[in-house]
């Protein structure tokens, strides 16, 4: 039996989880910590939190663990701990404007952040075997409890392998048409599955941005002050603020207007702070996917919603331009490909994609403004000197510009039904 020298019962920086907690699951469920060092006692254990920025409905510590037989400072091992809270959301609101009393006074909206923990324990649980594209090997899941205990996920540590890109940073063409991929054979797994298994159980999460999106209108208001080409931006978002605001639009789009197809599991909230990137052996970013992580917001929904976010909040307006040119097509022989190319099992037509995309893509436009300006509230001074930070921010807004002129268009054309209904 092992005989640790470390403090089994200490708080994991104040937190209910404790060391004991922690080495009991990496004892029993990690394999590589088992073979490596199973038998070894512990001396201590280091919790360092790495979320910087990103972790804004949770809190990610990074626990160092270190053996009593160490024989150099390299000889540790790294595991990761994603604890529920909401103080980085709070903080972000406030620093960009926002009110974020909107989670404090209402318990409602407080319970439903709460579920987001229960929905991602969920996922691990039962829906990751079965899609079956990269993500983080979680050890063990816990509950929030009455009894003062967090909730927890033990999961491995991901960036000895894989790094994020920062929100300021745009995705490329290859890499897009990579996770379009493995949308598709997410997608095709969950169509494949007896649908009883998900169908009408992942519903809650769809009106979570109904909740709060109270909050983003000071955000959004906030970002106009500051914007520099408000002489383009503000006739384009006065035009269009009538449905950016509606809750019922919301509400349609996200409870309703799936249902004309075949649903999906989406993300639903596939953005860079999401995807973890391989890196290569000098720590670089390379364009295949090392996983996915935060499944927190998982729901029911049209299989372009987390195309339509990827696209909006992930690429230049260019970029973005470029890839709608072909993505839908590109998706539907992604998932024929999936299905062996047997045409008949694809339940999506190219018209059907693209008003799905259309409408998700209004969606996500929208909250583009007061997301920029809850990101900048967010951004770490040490990190950007003043001429980056103002050249990060007119690279956004020229990307928040360019996605309003398109949903402009989009509002007096081909979605001029959904204007006149929710716009005027």
């Amino acid at each position: 039996m092992v005989v640790d020298k470390v403090d089994v019962n200490e708080r994991i920086n104040g937190h209910s989880i404790t060391i004991g907690w922690l080495l009991d699951s990496l004892r029993k469920n990690d394999k590589v910590f088992q073979k490596l060092h199973g038998n070894r006692a512990v001396k201590k254990v280091e919790a360092y939190d790495i979320s910087g920025g990103k972790g804004f409905a949770s809190e990610i510590l990074r626990c160092i663990i270190k053996f009593d037989d160490s024989k150099s400072s390299t000889d540790i091992y790294s595991t990761i701990l994603k604890i529920p809270g909401f103080e980085s959301l709070k903080e972000g609101i406030k620093q960009s404007g926002g009110d974020s009393t909107t989670i404090d006074s209402d318990d409602d909206k407080l319970k439903s952040f709460d579920q987001i923990h229960e929905f991602e324990c969920g996922f691990y649980e039962n829906l990751a075997p079965i899609f079956d594209v990269p993500v983080p090997k979680v050890f063990k899941t816990m509950l929030k409890s009455d009894e003062n205990v967090e909730g927890c996920l033990h999961m491995e540590d991901l960036t000895v392998r894989g790094k994020t890109l920062t929100f300021f940073e745009m995705l490329n063409i290859t890499q897009v048409k990579h996770i379009i991929r493995l949308l598709a054979h997410m997608h095709k797994n969950i169509l494949s599955v007896d649908k009883k298994m998900w169908r009408g159980k992942y519903l809650k999460n769809q009106i979570s941005m109904v909740n709060i999106i109270d909050m983003f209108k000071p955000m959004t208001q906030n970002f106009l002050k500051q914007c520099k080409s408000k002489d383009q931006f503000k006739p384009l978002y006065d035009r269009c603020q009538k449905i950016a605001e509606c809750k019922e639009f919301l509400l349609y789009l996200l409870t309703e207007d799936y249902k004309s197809a075949e649903s999906v599991i989406v993300h639903g909230d596939l953005h860079l702070g999401n995807i973890m990137w391989n890196i290569d052996e000098n720590g670089d970013i390379q364009n295949t996917i090392a996983a996915f992580i935060d499944w927190q917001t998982i729901f029911e929904g049209s299989p372009m919603l987390d195309l339509a976010r990827l696209l909006t909040f992930c690429c230049d307006g260019g970029t973005r331009r470029q890839i709608e040119n072909f993505a839908i097509e590109f998706y539907l022989e992604c998932l024929t490909k999936e299905f062996n190319g047997d045409v008949s099992k694809v339940p999506y037509t190219v018209e059907g994609l693209k008003r799905a995309y259309n409408m998700a893509f209004l969606f996500q436009t929208f909250m583009t403004p007061g997301g920029i300006a809850f990101l900048f509230g967010a951004i770490d001074e040490k990190n950007y000197s003043k001429n980056v930070k103002d050249s990060l921010w007119d690279q956004s807004e020229l990307k928040a510009l360019h996605a309003l002129q398109d949903a402009d268009q989009l509002l007096q054309n081909e979605l001029k039904d959904v204007y006149e209904k929710y716009g005027l």
